[in-house]
């Protein structure tokens, strides 16, 4: 198997990585510049031990020196005594013509300074020190010195002891700095995995959500944080996915519902056409045939209008708004119910009894469409109760803020076990009820027009006995 490239590696791993490396960045800097500083610090010192001890013979002449290397050479199975100098500390040196001789130590066995020739150093006097490779490896910081006479002498001190602390110094910082960027490597990658624990949740709905659970949603999504806007993006997304995917559902189940009730209410109308129209073809009354036809096609025609409406309705269409005065819409109903049927007691009333004049009653609505709404529940009423019944249409304010229209009648009334279906579509409480020809529609179509206008429908009984249909639409204010 190949190894994944870093391009391919979880964000949880870049990010702990990218940690890594900006803290090795760091702390490379921080010790880089510790240790110049340490370094630099152990040279000064060298440097004012050196400067202290050449100090003190730069009024001393040669021949003062030469005794003194005399001297020495006498002390040397003593060297250890108390004020003896490590030769790693401090050597001397006296620059003669014919070169460098060491004076102190006096046993030129000993390790010592790589020296240039006379005429280098001679140009290195009074400059300060500097720094030499030793005979033995090692450096050696070298300051030269004019003696009286013009004569040349030389110090020098190793650098073995601070080459030493600073070396200690280098590793201890290279196994501290290792140990720190381990736990913080361990620590990085632990407060990225918190820190991105909430993108893991987001992960795990997108894939319930590809799955088909549209309703799940990203929980916890904190507005003060960049993943919980995110997630809080994400469910305003997925708000509106869901929406227009419930939306297409209700769209295509409307469409389902609507062609399973056309095939099946159309069949009735249809079979008959049929038939009436083979009656008439094997020698049968032309006109009487010819009259259930045109009577079918006309039901057949009012069941698809009725469709149609309910299948608009369903993809809520928008209405018509204006305002509209209720009393005067179910007066003219109730005109037109008695001339079409003119046998029938049918009358408007105010819906408050001990007031002997109509008022107004404004409401925002769709005139068309509120006119179908009591047009329907009037139809409902005259078809379905005997001639003697009487209907009685009542409008009025129930409460501020509420408009009501009531229609009651007096006929058999509603059996408890139709009330709860009566505003279903195409449901038929008996045989005697579709036996007029009505298409189960009217009802429905009541009621899913009176919810577009955010209104509300209610079936009760009528005192005495009957049925009694409430229609309560919202007052806007201003009308």
């Amino acid at each position: 198997m190949r190894p994944r490239g870093p391009g391919r590696w979880s964000l949880r791993s870049r990010l702990a990585l990218t940690a890594a490396v900006l803290t090795a960045c760091g702390l490379l800097a921080a010790n880089g510049a510790g240790l110049f500083l340490l370094r630099s610090h152990l040279i000064a010192q060298v440097d004012e031990r050196l400067g202290t001890m050449t100090s003190s013979v730069t009024s001393v002449t040669p021949q003062q020196i030469e005794r003194l290397r005399e001297i020495l050479v006498e002390l040397a199975p003593v060297r250890l005594s108390a004020g003896a100098l490590d030769p790693q500390e401090f050597q001397l040196y006296f620059l003669a013509e014919e070169g460098a001789r060491r004076i102190l130590p006096p046993d030129d066995a000993e390790a010592g300074p790589d020296l240039p020739g006379r005429t280098a150093l001679a140009g290195r006097a009074g400059d300060g020190p500097f720094t030499v490779s030793g005979t033995s490896g090692g450096s050696w910081r070298v300051e030269v010195m004019t003696l009286p006479g013009g004569f040349l002498a030389l110090g020098a001190s190793s650098l073995a002891e601070a080459d030493t602390t600073f070396q200690r110094m280098l590793l201890i910082n290279l196994v501290v700095m290792v140990g720190v960027l381990g736990a913080l490597g361990l620590v990085a990658r632990l407060v990225v995995g918190v820190g991105l624990r909430p993108l893991s949740r987001m992960e795990a709905v997108a894939a319930q959500i590809a799955a088909g659970d549209y309703a799940r949603r990203v929980a916890d999504a904190d507005p003060h944080s960049e993943p919980g806007r995110l997630g809080r993006a994400i469910n305003t997304m997925l708000d509106r996915v869901e929406s227009e995917i419930g939306a297409r559902k209700a769209s295509e189940e409307s469409m389902r519902r609507f062609l399973a009730d056309a095939s099946h209410e159309l069949r009735t109308p249809l079979t008959s056409i049929r038939g009436f129209a083979e009656l008439a073809r094997w020698g049968g009354s032309a006109d009487a045939a010819l009259a259930k036809v045109e009577a079918e096609a006309a039901r057949m025609g009012v069941l698809v209008d009725d469709l149609l409406l309910l299948a608009r309705m369903d993809e809520r269409r928008r209405l018509e708004l204006a305002p509209v005065d209720l009393l005067a819409l179910a007066a003219e109903l109730v005109r037109d119910v008695h001339m079409r049927h003119p046998s029938r007691k049918v009358r408007l009333a105010g819906l408050d009894q001990d007031r002997a004049y109509f008022e107004p009653v404004l409401v925002r609505g769709d005139e068309l469409r509120l006119r179908q709404i009591v047009g329907n529940l009037l139809d409902n009423a005259v078809r379905h109760t005997p001639e003697d019944a009487s209907v009685t249409v009542r409008v009025g304010s129930a409460r501020p803020g509420r408009a009501v229209v009531e229609v009651a009648d007096t006929g058999p009334g509603v059996a408890p076990a139709d009330a709860p279906h009566i505003f279903e579509r195409f449901y038929r409480a008996d045989r005697a009820r579709s036996a007029d020809g009505g298409t189960g529609l009217g009802l429905a179509i009541a009621s899913v027009l009176t919810q577009a206008h955010e209104g509300r429908l209610e079936l009760g009984e009528t005192p005495g006995g009957g049925a009694t249909f409430r229609l309560l639409l919202p007052i806007p204010s201003g009308l």
